[in-house]
């Protein structure tokens, strides 16, 4: 067999075949081996990258094991239906519920993917503040104001919204989950409702004025440090703030014995309190603390205390009666 010079040529050669050779003169590309199937080939024919969109950039939601968060609610469920049914009340059985909570809400928290709990027997215990003390105060708050088979559906109601509470702290483990804002939206809400219902439940139960402070310090610290975790990445920093605010909170029930509020006016009074005193630490943390920001939580501050004034003016009508 001859051997041509266009056979000869190294690779990326454009080489020319004599005329006489195939009648015609013809050029080939046998640089990559492909044939006259590319000579239309050019530089700008390059593809294009896809356009990557912004939910393909951003991370989807962590997958959630639906069977562990029904046994969860299942368990609240069964716990605070218990817990009402009997009579007289048997706090062991709420404190149980609670404690059983707490010990599936654990479980649940460390299946999250981006979660670093590993070997950290203490890394889960900012998103346990609000469903232990959920089930607590939710108990206790359903006590006071359900009778008979009232509370049959506000175990249920409750149940529905611990299960939001506790998709939203799994979701709020990835701060770049793009369910994130939808999830703090969720645990604020579940948070100041928590609140309400223990400050309303310290004069329901007309527990005596030290320990009412210390009971409403105690818990709104707690749930503090579920507020101020978004904003404060060290946790030593942020149980310092929250102290702060439950201190606050605390001296507010105090002052509250010496003024003619009761029951839910107060503890609308103290949410108002807490509501403000979380806000505006969790700015000043961001860095966000600017003066629309406080002239908006003074507006806050100004329609809360004009609703407890209207309340306490009707209440009295109604005392007075005609």
């Amino acid at each position: 067999m001859l051997t041509t010079e266009a056979e000869a040529a190294p690779p990326g050669f454009m080489a020319a075949v004599p005329a006489e050779a195939e009648g015609e003169a013809e050029v080939l590309d046998i640089g990559d081996g492909q044939g006259s199937g590319d000579e239309d080939w050019t530089g700008d024919d390059v593809p294009e990258a896809p356009a990557v969109t912004y939910e393909e950039r951003t991370p989807g939601p962590a997958n959630l094991q639906p069977a562990r968060l029904a046994l969860l609610v299942a368990v609240y469920a069964i716990g605070a239906l218990l817990y009402l049914a009997v009579d007289p009340a048997q706090p062991l059985i709420l404190l149980v519920t609670t404690a059983l909570v707490s010990v599936g809400a654990d479980g649940l928290i460390r299946t999250h993917p981006k979660g670093d709990f590993q070997g950290d027997v203490a890394g889960t215990a900012p998103f346990l503040f609000l469903p232990a003390l959920y089930t607590l105060g939710s108990g206790l708050f359903l006590e006071d104001v359900a009778e008979g088979y009232w509370a049959v559906p506000g175990v249920i109601l409750a149940a529905v919204f611990l299960s939001w509470v506790m998709y939203a702290e799994f979701l709020s483990v990835d701060d770049q989950d793009r369910l994130y804002p939808f999830a703090r939206l969720v645990l604020n809400v579940g948070t100041y409702l928590t609140a309400f219902a223990f400050f309303a439940v310290v004069y329901t139960f007309d527990v005596s004025l030290v320990p009412a402070a210390i009971a409403v310090g105690l818990v709104t610290l707690l749930l503090s440090v579920e507020v101020l975790r978004e904003a404060e990445a060290d946790p030593l920093r942020a149980l310092v703030y929250a102290a702060v605010i439950g201190i606050v909170v605390a001296e507010a029930r105090w002052d509250l014995y010496f003024l003619p509020l009761e029951s839910y006016l107060a503890a609308v009074f103290l949410l108002l309190v807490f509501y403000l005193g979380s806000g505006l630490v969790q700015h000043h943390l961001t860095d966000d603390l600017r003066p629309p920001v406080v002239a908006e939580f003074l507006a806050i501050a100004i329609i809360g205390l004009l609703i407890v004034a209207a309340g306490r003016i009707f209440e009295s009508t109604v005392t007075l009666g005609p």
